[in-house]
């Protein structure tokens, strides 16, 4: 092999070397484009989250809270009302004690 030869093949094995080096800048900028797109998204979808999501989730968590507190203020009230109708309920049967009492 020649001293050409020899440098005509470096040269072909170096342009061989360059073009898949292009190839793979190539493929490196298409990769990058790709993940600004799902960076993009990415924060798309996280903004969407805070705005909408979120304050759903809040509104209805407060809706359970107040759920919660007409149940707790609901049963206070029907505690009270079965205290009265029990008083009276003894009242009345004692009552019909005495008059029974008074008929024999």
């Amino acid at each position: 092999m020649t001293n050409e030869e020899f440098q005509s093949l470096v040269l072909q094995q170096l342009g061989k070397i360059n073009k898949r080096l292009d190839s793979l800048e190539e493929g490196q900028l298409h990769l990058a484009t790709r993940l600004d797109n799902v960076d993009n998204k990415v924060d798309k979808l996280g903004l969407r989250l805070e705005n909408e999501v979120i304050d759903k989730v809040r509104a209805l968590f407060d809706g359970f809270a107040l759920r919660g507190d007409q149940i707790e203020r609901l049963q206070k009230h029907l505690d009270e009302r079965l205290d009265s109708i029990e008083t009276d309920t003894r009242y009345l049967v004692a009552r019909v004690a005495r008059l029974e009492k008074l008929a024999k």
